[in-house]
């Protein structure tokens, strides 16, 4: 290793010499020298020490000596134009005592090697003044490297700044200046010992209490409690308390209180950590390339919604999950739904975020290519909340496909403050700016209802996030310029879409690809279907359909056997289509929604809940009305006129003779029912051969020919 002149080490196990702290003043390698000077914080005058260059170079290779490093005073680092003329002429004046001899090659060498340096006692005489003080300038010259400021007076480390000093009889501190002659003000006291006490009692007992406390209040409760006796006093022998006043209390107790311990000790430990502590790096310092890390989180958005079936309902505010690449700040999924925050509707945000998302604005009319928004991985850890992903489904579902998850503590947003983040540019940006929206405050006595303007469907609020998330991932963030040097590279605006593709193409990241019906066979809600003679149904009217060859035969089937369960998985953004376990031991297939259940064609599960709600409600409210109680009556009197009639009627004399020539009654019957009013009574020649037209020759087609019963058993 390099030994250089100034240089520092640390020395251990050196013949000839003490362990401790040495600067190297000169190498001598022809002769095989080092020249050493311990340093010290001690004012006894040192000599410099002489040894082997070779052992030195030994120890070092044998790490008993290591290279260290020796803090210089502040005010030796300054510029000459910035120290006063004064000290610059003392500097100048004492290393004229010693600038021959330290000019000398030989001079080292010569006082290490004699125990009284003629060389020194010479330069004593030159100029006229005594050996010790040529030896003090030299040891502060090799002590603080070998230049010409080291002689510097150290009048920065003299006069016991920041020391605490006993306060006497006399009144210390600025007098209160009055404009009017008349009016008379005490002295005061001095702050004593005891009163420091009180203070800092006062402040730990009333100021420190994890809430912010003013100045004056804890003044107030320090004199009630510490000073009652003297307050008492004073007012009993009409004179003014011997208390310290305020502005003598503000002095010591911040002088007293650390800084830092009075910002802590005013608020709680999650908001210090959120918003009052200092900042010790950047959200990407853990982050080397996207799919590192991806932060999950969610929000109640600021806007009230209605039904999309009508519109004069209020739904309420929508929850919106939002997934971010840390790296990037690319936003690479969301989900909105009427769902609270939880794993059901969390998952939901995650097949967004692994799946593509063409088709995903193909569905409310948006169209993009792949390259415009390309984010359909996995990442290699994912960054969540606790509450909604500290359960037993994520542990079964999402763990095994991301690999990775990590939890934010309680009360700590700012550990998430990417996607906390991208909330605030959305709610900015588009938001507080729509119609019902709260402006993320709470209602104001006065304000109008914000429900009373919702007037966006669920559908229609999703669709503008969409567009805000697309303008943001084409937004320029001065950040990203810094973190990499490939879009310098390739002169690229520093915004988190091309972010991402550079850093894609250059096949720089930790991002994974999923077959997207894998993924939405773990994450989405697992439920039962059933097969019937319609199609797939789930629910009561929704009925889907697939293209395998054997479906029409499992309907049939399921016509004339009976209907059999099947396991699903429902995607509630889109009821469009479910993914199917057809037949045991297969993979998930992709089922389409019939053309008799269209009215649920892209249909959100909340608008599903919302259209099964009101048929339930319409049930429940389907009474019988004026007109259905008339006609019920009208019923009934019908009925109860029959049976009075036929009571009327004379007796029969046996069953048999009520339904006696049956036929020929209703024939007499048609034949009534033909007469007009005015025409004559036809014979029964003319009845047999009206009666009887059907079989005739023109007729043949409509002759009815009766066919042989054939005997039955009992006959044979």
């Amino acid at each position: 290793m390099q030994v250089e002149v100034n240089s520092v080490w640390n020395v251990g196990s050196l013949d000839g010499c003490v362990d401790g702290l040495y600067r190297v003043l000169a190498v001598y390698s022809e002769i095989d020298r080092i020249i050493l000077f311990i340093i010290r914080d001690e004012k006894k005058l040192e000599r410099p020490f002489s040894a082997s260059l070779s052992s030195f170079l030994e120890l070092v290779k044998q790490e008993s000596i290591t290279v260290s490093k020796y803090e210089l005073p502040a005010y030796l680092s300054y510029k000459d134009e910035d120290i006063p003329k004064v000290q610059l002429l003392k500097r100048d004046n004492n290393y004229r005592l010693i600038a021959d001899l330290v000019s000398q090659p030989d001079f080292l060498l010569d006082i290490t090697t004699n125990t009284r340096s003629k060389l020194v006692v010479a330069q004593a005489k030159k100029q006229n003044t005594y050996v010790q003080k040529i030896y003090r300038a030299l040891n502060l010259y090799w002590k603080y490297g070998q230049e010409s400021n080291a002689l510097l007076p150290a009048y920065k480390l003299s006069g016991g700044a920041g020391k605490a000093r006993p306060a006497g009889n006399v009144k210390r501190g600025r007098p209160v200046q009055l404009s009017t002659p008349s009016l008379f003000v005490s002295q005061g006291v001095n702050t004593g010992e005891q009163d420091k006490i009180n203070i800092q009692k006062a402040m730990q007992k009333f100021g420190l209490k994890g809430k912010k406390v003013t100045f004056s209040t804890v003044y107030e409760q320090m004199l009630k409690e510490f000073y009652s006796a003297e307050l008492l006093l004073s007012e009993t022998e009409h004179r003014d308390p011997k208390v310290p006043n305020y502005r003598s209390f503000l002095y010591w107790a911040k002088k007293l209180i650390p800084q830092n311990e009075l910002i802590r000790k005013q608020t709680n430990k999650g908001d210090f950590e959120r918003n009052r502590r200092g900042l010790i790096g950047s959200a990407t310092d853990h982050t080397e390339v996207p799919g590192s890390c991806f932060e999950l989180d969610a929000t109640v958005l600021d806007v009230h919604i209605v039904s999309e079936f009508q519109r004069n309902h209020v739904l309420g505010r929508p929850t919106l999950y939002c997934l971010v690449d840390k790296e990037s700040r690319m936003i690479v999924g969301l989900h909105v739904s009427m769902e609270y925050a939880s794993w059901r509707a969390g998952r939901q945000a995650l097949v967004n975020s692994f799946t593509s998302k063409k088709q995903y604005c193909e569905r409310f009319g948006i169209e993009i290519e792949d390259d415009d928004w390309p984010c359909h991985h996995i990442p290699q850890r994912l960054l969540c909340d606790r509450g909604e992903f500290i359960c037993k489904d994520a542990e079964q579902h999402a763990v095994p496909l991301i690999g990775h998850l990590s939890f934010a503590p309680p009360y700590r947003a700012d550990w998430k403050g990417t996607v906390e983040r991208r909330f605030k540019i959305l709610n900015d940006k588009l938001v507080h700016q729509l119609m019902g929206t709260t402006r993320g405050r709470h209602h104001i006595r006065g304000d109008k209802d914000p429900r009373l303007e919702a007037a966006l469907t669920l559908k229609e609020v999703t669709k503008m996030l969409i567009d805000a998330v697309l303008e943001h991932n084409s937004s320029v963030f001065d950040a990203l310029a810094a973190q990499t040097t490939l879009l310098i590279e390739s002169d690229l605006k520093p915004t988190p879409l091309n972010y991402w593709n550079i850093h894609l193409q250059k096949h720089k990241h930790s991002l994974i690809k999923a077959n997207e019906a894998d993924i939405r066979a773990r994450l989405l809600p697992s439920v039962n279907v059933s097969m019937t003679s319609k199609g797939i149904r789930l629910n009561k009217d929704m009925y889907y359909q697939c293209d395998r060859i054997e479906f029409e035969t499992w309907k049939t089937i399921a016509r004339n056997s009976g209907n059999w369960k099947l396991e699903a998985r429902i995607d509630q953004d889109n009821s469009s289509f479910i993914y199917v376990r057809l037949q045991s031991g297969e993979n998930f297939t992709r089922c389409e929604l019939m053309k008799r259940s269209s009215i649920f064609e892209e249909k959100h599960i909340a608008d599903v809940v919302f259209f099964e709600d009101w048929k339930k409600l319409q049930l429940k409210n389907d009474k019988p009305g004026k007109a259905s109680l008339e006609r019920h009556n009208r019923k009934n009197e019908i009925i109860e006129n029959a049976r009075e009639s036929l009571k009327a009627e004379p007796l029969l004399n046996n069953k048999a003779e009520r339904t006696k020539d049956m036929k020929e009654r209703r024939r007499q019957v048609i034949l009534d029912s033909r007469l007009t009013p005015g025409e004559v009574d036809l014979t029964d020649e003319s009845l047999n051969s009206d009666i009887g037209q059907a079989s005739s020759p023109i007729n043949k087609k409509n002759k009815v020919i009766s066919i042989l019963k054939r005997k039955k058993e009992k006959d044979l």
